[in-house]
Formats: structure tokens, sequence, C-alpha cells
């Protein structure tokens, strides 16, 4: 099963030279950070996670290009995880795509089959499931910056509904087993922050967030999330990881709104970038 782009076009640009122009420039620009990534020339030699938003590149590129410059630092992957939320509702609560390929407008990437059956096999409520995938945006919209940056890795897609803290508990445990058995591994946890309301809110209730990430409290990061509304696609996902006992150390990148690049503060999206090693 090879699947094929579904937001090449709106979230980012549909042709290879269009896209590579818009990932660079998220990484020359002012909200970015400030220059290309050098390309790593030799293997990451410890286990990594990032946090990085998924809008349309035009808004959330910049902050995204953060993460995958500091991993760049680090070395290139074998095995990337990538881990976000369900927003069609489709498919199962916790959907493995177990095998093929994925394809962008940057070329074809390969599913680690044995990386997928690991995880299947440590996380009974996980399913092998492409129902979820198949018009989901919010691992898509990482291949382009992994292609760009890295070579030769494999990847594993996950998607989650929103679901409780036992249960991201429970798909922790299945990757914390992962990353022990692969080695050279990044996961990748996509999410964006508040939504929708003006620029002010979101930044003070996005930093709320913040806090609870930093500390590694997934508890605390559902109860605020409850307490202050705070809209955030990815709570699950990003629970999951804080849930992982692999990292000890997290560290916030940048934090930015979309009104940050298209200059509308009345009502924003919040976006923000971490490295978990």
């Amino acid at each position: 099963m090879k699947r094929e782009p579904v937001v090449a076009g709106s979230f980012y640009p549909a042709s290879r030279k269009a896209l590579i122009e818009l990932i660079e420039s998220c990484f020359t620009s002012k909200i970015g950070p400030g220059q290309l990534p050098k390309k790593p020339d030799r293997p990451l030699e410890r286990n990594v996670a990032l946090i990085v938003p998924h809008a349309g590149y035009v808004y959330s590129g910049p902050v995204a290009a953060h993460a995958y410059a500091e991993l760049a630092r680090l070395g290139n992957p074998k095995l990337v995880v990538l881990l976000g939320p369900n927003h069609t509702g489709y498919g199962a609560r916790i959907g493995v795509w177990a095998e093929g390929s994925w394809s962008t407008p940057l070329g074809e990437v390969q599913v680690c089959e044995e990386a997928a059956q690991k995880v299947l096999e440590e996380c009974r409520q996980a399913s092998a499931d492409i129902r979820c995938h198949m018009v989901e945006h919010s691992l898509e919209v990482q291949l382009p910056f992994l292609q760009y940056v890295f070579k030769d890795f494999e990847i594993l897609p996950i998607t989650m509904f929103p679901l409780s803290l036992q249960v991201c508990k429970s798909l922790a445990h299945a990757l914390d087993e992962l990353f022990r058995s692969f080695s050279s591994t990044v996961l990748v946890v996509s999410s964006d922050f508040n939504h929708y309301e003006d620029d002010a809110t979101t930044k003070r209730k996005d930093q709320l967030a913040i806090e609870e990430i930093l500390r590694k409290d997934p508890e605390g990061l559902y109860r605020v999330a409850a307490d202050e509304r705070i809209t955030m696609c990815g709570l699950s996902p990003v629970a999951c990881l804080l849930y992982m006992q692999s990292f000890s150390k997290a560290r916030l990148l940048k934090h930015a709104t979309s009104g940050d690049t298209s200059g509308d503060r009345s009502h924003v999206v919040g976006y923000a970038s971490f490295i978990f090693e």
C-alpha cells in the first residue's frame, strides 16, 4: 500500500521546486532558526523526540523548522515514529500504518514493518489501520521537512483519537519498548496549540500548557487543558510522549502564533516546537 499525498497543493506546494523553496524559507525566516540546517553526515546516536506543529507551512513552518534544525545537529535517524491526532474521525482509536510507503513531492519513504509489529504487539489498544491516515494531514506535513534534511530513514505513522490518560500510558509503554529495540530513532509528535482566539489569550493559554510539558506532567497537561479550555489538538499524543521513560529532559525551542506570520492577531492558532532527550 502506497499513500499518496493529500494536502500537497494546500498545506504545502505540490511541485518539488516550490516545496523546497518554501521549506528553505521556513528555516531562514526571522521566526525560524534564521539559517539553513547543515544536513547530517553521521547517524543519530541517541533516541530523541520532538513536538512540532502541523498547520500550513506559511503559518507554522518556521516554528517546525526549529525542531528539525535541532535534530539535524544530532545526526540522521534510521527510524522516525510519527505520532499525531486524528482530526477526521475515521478508523481506529490508535491507528498504525503497518506496511508499504508514503510519498510526497520529494519522494517516497518506506514504512518499517518490524517497528509496526512491535507497537501492535505491545499495545492492545492499537490496530493496523489505513482509514485513519488516508485524509489526515497531521503526519503528512512532517514528511517533506524530514526528507529535506535527512536521508535513508523509515517511518512508522500512528494517529490517535482523544483518549484517556490510561490509554496514553499504554501506548507510551509500547513506544518505550520500541525505543529499547530500535536504535537511532526519533519520535515526532504532531500538535498545534490553542485555536481561534485572540493572540494574547492564545499566548497565555499556550504558556500554561508549555509549563506542564516542560515538567513532563501528562496529568497536569490534561487538567490545565480542561480547566482553561485550551484547544490543543494533539493533547493525547503529547500526553503519550510525557509518559515515556525514554526521555528525561524537555526543552522549548520556539513558541509563536499564526498572527506572527499573517499579521491578523484577532483569531490565531498557537504553535510550539520542543526537543526531548
